[in-house]
């Protein structure tokens, strides 16, 4: 009688039941760790990083990511 727990209705039930607790306890556990990691974070004085911002000329683009070529641009400039 191999598996017939598996078919079991109520087994089954259970143990669903079982891992929905517990993948909810894990996500409150991960909530609970991400607010106490915010307020920590907000409790911390502002600092002003003016001293490790440069001080010429920032340049836009797109992370730095503007001098890469496309190797898969056709001549239409399609992908």
């Amino acid at each position: 009688m191999s598996g017939y727990t598996a078919q079991d209705g109520s087994w089954k039930a259970k143990e669903q039941s079982d891992e929905a607790r517990f993948a909810h306890e894990r996500e409150q556990q991960q909530l609970a760790a991400l607010r106490e990691k915010l307020e920590k974070d907000s409790a911390a004085p502002a600092k002003n990083n003016s001293s490790t911002l440069p001080t010429g000329d920032i340049e836009g683009g797109y992370g730095g990511q503007e001098d890469l070529e496309d190797r898969y641009a056709t001549t239409s400039g399609e992908h």
